[in-house]
């Protein structure tokens, strides 16, 4: 998640304002949102959805003066944070479903907090585990109470994102050498190896694989729980969507056409014509050099060279993986989440979020 921009860099763009004898950044306020999930869940937000408060406003939020309406984590939560950050107020909370709520901050610009380091603290991660919560921290751009995070542009890895399964790993089972492969995708997800070093060392291995496999993965392979939800709520408000995948093109087409992704950005295998020792059309154990690897660099240069094809400010972009290979994409983003990830991932992402169904990250954004 790209980090606002510092006080000094705004006061540095001109003349530093004074109001009643106070400078810029004792005036300026922010905005931050806190979203409390439960850590076992299956839900499929409705766009649409407004509850009711008692006033019958079409907007289910609990302020100050009705704080003892709240769930108890939330009031134990507003106790806590109260006490990690003081000069921020609790200005709100709403219920987003019957288990899923979100609260607002505001306070003094300077003072807030670093939500990368402040999530992995003791205090959050004890409170996360004695309430069975997953709490996702955000300071949308511009944002003033709830209004709607601006949103024109999503990435999305495509293995165990989008779908799933590894597609390498299902190319390998093909031929029986499935552990092998699945062995190293393991440690490249992790980030114990090198990715390109890696997806060299598996794609070898493939050699001898049928080309009509794709075929036959698309029979087999599964899209991922939410997936269809989370792209068609996008794409409702016209968010430009695409997969940017270390997998490969033919699958990465096909999840586009089912999805009705915009863009579609993979590796490119090479194919061999039938011989003597393999009489079909197979993988030739090599990528082609025509194109270049999808390597963690360049996941990140797609997702800006889309943003700036399109006129799309960065903090309005949105970017979801699982690897390692993933980290300088999601970072890159407006809102980078590292979902279902690895270990080490979900330590070094700038958000993280864990659950049954991908849908859930429209409660994030809308």
């Amino acid at each position: 998640m790209i980090a606002p921009e510092s006080l000094t860099e705004v006061a540095g763009k001109g003349p530093k304002s004074e109001n009643n004898g106070m400078s810029l950044e004792q005036t300026q306020k922010a905005t931050f949102i806190v979203t409390f999930f439960p850590r076992s869940r299956l839900t499929t937000p409705n766009l649409s959805l407004q509850s009711t408060n008692s006033s019958g406003n079409g907007n289910q939020d609990e302020t100050k003066a009705t704080r003892q309406s709240l769930p108890s984590s939330v009031r134990s939560f507003i106790s806590l944070f109260a006490q990690l950050v003081p000069t921020f107020d609790h200005e709100s909370t709403r219920h987003l479903t019957s288990h899923i709520t979100q609260s607002t901050y505001t306070g003094p610009y300077q003072d807030l907090p670093d939500f990368s380091s402040i999530r992995h603290d003791f205090p959050i991660r004890d409170f996360e585990f004695e309430h069975g919560l997953e709490i996702i921290f955000d300071v949308p751009p511009n944002a003033s109470g709830h209004q709607q995070r601006p949103l024109r542009l999503a990435l999305f890895d495509m293995d165990s994102t989008l779908i799933n399964e590894e597609v390498i790993d299902e190319l390998a089972r093909s031929i029986g050498i499935s552990d092998a492969v699945s062995a190293i995708t393991a440690r490249a997800m992790n980030g114990d190896i090198d990715f390109a070093t890696s997806l060299s060392e598996r794609v070898a291995m493939l050699k001898g694989v049928r080309t009509s496999v794709w075929e036959d993965l698309k029979k087999t392979v599964t899209i991922a729980t939410g997936a269809r939800e989370l792209i068609s709520g996008l794409k409702k408000k016209g968010v430009l969507t695409g997969v940017v995948s270390g997998g490969f093109i033919p699958m990465a087409e096909w999840l586009k056409g089912e999805l009705g992704l915009d863009v579609a950005v993979a590796n490119h295998l090479l194919e061999e014509s039938p011989t003597a020792d393999l009489p079909y059309p197979h993988l030739s154990g090599l990528l082609d050099p025509n194109y270049p690897i999808v390597t963690p660099e360049l996941k990140r240069e797609t997702l800006k060279s889309l943003a700036a094809d399109h006129a799309i400010p960065l903090p309005e972009t949105l970017a979801v993986g699982d690897g390692s290979n993933d980290l300088l994409m999601l970072g890159t983003s407006g809102l980078g989440i590292a979902w279902n990830a690895k270990e080490r991932v979900q330590i070094r992402a700038p958000m993280r979020l864990n659950g049954n169904s991908l849908a859930d990250v429209l409660y994030l954004i809308f």
